[in-house]
């Protein structure tokens, strides 16, 4: 191990990245992209002479929305590399080596589109009625630019569930143009309009000031766009899903309900189609012009489709297990072939940066908590969320100890153990202590182990 191995107690590793991750995504997909573009087309309308009440309307929502995307957007993003690069180093570092001339470009995308988003503002008081097509032309800039850096990341994120060919080739070509690659820039950029069009509906029903007629106008292109947009992301979907591998879509229905609902897959659906048909009938609301219906629906409607990103990110990271890099990486950061090196080599020996914390605790102990750590903690807490020491509750240490050998094959999802069989032994016994903190381990399983 290269790199320290640090995990987040209680809360817990995956849980800590998908509240950072999932108000990332609803800002720089459902705001950065999709309501800044429904702000560039309502102005677009009032340049073309449709009326001034777009203008208003665009001017309306384009404040909050400079602030919301360049502050909470920029720190969220940041914070998915700084968490990202303190929870996974070895995986982030990897993606880093393949792409880098991507994020590369990507970072100079982001850059542009701030610069630019904040140049449209800046410019729209002087220049909305004088000049307007220098201000949509800055608008449309700023729309391919956020368009763009969707797009390449897409190629990245990706990868890291549908990496085609490249564990055998190892090319960029594979690893970046991947199965799912273009589903994916369909499905992000069409699902950040869509959310971007209900946040305009959302802003039109509440706030808008004037004739009941324009509000009608403004309502009626907003549920159009909407379901257009939902339409595509519900295509590309589809197409998306369908070429994730059979084997991991197997766990969608535990990635969406946990243990606790899993044996009740007519449940999740029924919650998703009812979902959806919320958002689609605050659309059609916004299309009949029903001011007083919107605003009932859209709130609701809003709340839904956090739910929807947060069900994707949480499918598409939870299916891909027991990879962090299909092929090549657990995820728990250790590479497949070191996993096969540790079966006779260890595990121990490598782990320089944990070797030596707790020192107020006796060594066995001390490397129970190192492979822990390595192994287990990525997925696990200790006392918090997915907590070990419930899921071994009640059992013997020979009941611990093989569930340890079989980890794979009990739970398809969940990393194998990497280490030698001494190794296991000592995870098993620092397991055990956990869950039986006032009982000694059965000496019997250490001394067969030991012959």
């Amino acid at each position: 191990m290269n790199f320290p191995i640090l995990h987040i107690p209680g809360l817990g590793d995956g849980m800590t990245i998908a509240l950072d991750a999932v108000l990332h995504v609803l800002i720089s997909h459902g705001l950065a992209i999709g309501a800044i573009t429904m702000v560039v087309l309502f102005q677009a309308l009032g340049a073309a002479g449709r009326g001034t009440f777009w203008t208003r309307l665009g001017r309306s929502m384009l404040g909050p929305l400079v602030m919301t995307t360049t502050s909470v957007g920029a720190v969220t993003g940041v914070g998915i590399w700084f968490i990202t690069g303190a929870l996974a180093p070895g995986g982030i570092g990897s993606l880093i080596h393949l792409f880098f001339w991507p994020w590369f470009i990507e970072w100079g995308a982001f850059t542009a589109e701030v610069v630019l988003l904040l140049i449209y503002y800046s410019l729209w008081d002087r220049t909305v009625d004088t000049r307007p097509r220098l201000l949509l032309a800055v608008g449309c800039g700023y729309v391919v630019m956020a368009v763009l850096s969707g797009i390449l990341i897409s190629g990245i994120l990706g990868f890291m569930l549908t990496p085609g060919g490249w564990p055998s080739g190892q090319s960029f070509v594979q690893a970046y143009f991947n199965p799912t690659f273009v589903p994916q820039c369909f499905l992000r950029i069409a699902g950040g309009i869509s959310i971007g069009a209900l946040v305009a509906l959302t802003w039109t029903a509440w706030t808008f000031n004037g004739p009941a007629e324009e509000r009608g106008r403004a309502l009626r292109l907003c549920g159009f766009v909407f379901l257009a947009a939902a339409a595509v992301t519900a295509a590309a979907g589809v197409v998306y899903f369908s070429r994730v591998p059979q084997t991991y879509l197997t766990h969608w229905i535990f990635a969406v309900a946990t243990s606790a609902l899993s044996q009740r897959p007519e449940l999740v659906i029924l919650l998703n189609v009812v979902a959806g048909l919320v958002l689609v009938l605050a659309a059609l609301a916004g299309v009949a012009k029903r001011a007083t219906l919107s605003r009932v629906l859209v709130i609701p409607a809003l709340v839904l489709s956090v739910g929807f990103i947060s069900e994707f990110e949480r499918v598409r990271e939870f299916v891909r297990g027991p990879y962090l890099l299909p092929g090549y990486m657990y995820a728990n950061q250790i590479p497949l072939v070191n996993n096969l090196a540790a079966e006779q080599e260890g595990t121990l020996p490598g782990l320089h940066w944990v070797r030596e914390v707790r020192t107020d605790t006796a060594p066995a102990a001390r490397s129970g908590q190192a492979l822990f750590d390595a192994n287990c903690a990525v997925c696990h807490t200790i006392g918090g969320v997915n907590d070990i020491t419930q899921r071994i509750a009640g059992r013997t240490l020979e009941g611990v100890n093989a569930i340890t050998s079989i980890t794979e094959s009990l739970v398809p999802f969940m990393t194998p153990f990497s280490g030698t069989e001494q190794e296991r032994l000592t995870l098993s016994t620092y397991l055990y202590s956990l869950a039986n903190k006032d009982s000694r381990p059965a000496p019997q399983l250490q001394k067969e182990k030991k012959q």
